[in-house]
């Protein structure tokens, strides 16, 4: 068995591999995949907000004409909800609940 000197390689071959440099492509996907789980809990957080400020002008709480720039505001985003629920509609992507998972407990 021969023995291999580290120090007489050259420093590119002693070292690993660099992850990134593995599978160059990788890198796109990985932002492209965290791009679009931003913009879903982007679109999340309005609906929730949307659904939140009418929910309290139904029971009262706030008046909508009152309060006319929070309405306008609730308004815009439960449309960019509803446009963000309606392209991934079209677009025939999953959605976050799934039929086929495992149901624990039934």
């Amino acid at each position: 068995m021969a023995h291999v000197d580290f120090d007489q390689m050259p420093p590119e071959a002693s070292q690993p591999p660099d992850r990134r440099s593995i599978r160059p492509g990788r890198r796109r996907a990985d932002r492209d995949h965290r791009m679009r789980a931003a913009a879903a809990a982007l679109l999340a957080l309005c609906g929730a907000l949307a659904v939140i400020y009418f929910v309290f002008a139904a029971i009262g709480a706030v008046d909508l004409v009152d309060a006319a720039a929070a309405s306008v505001v609730a308004l815009v985003l439960a449309l960019l909800w509803l446009a963000g629920l309606w392209q991934r509609a079209r677009s025939n992507s999953a959605f976050a609940t799934r039929d086929d998972r495992e149901r624990r407990g039934f």
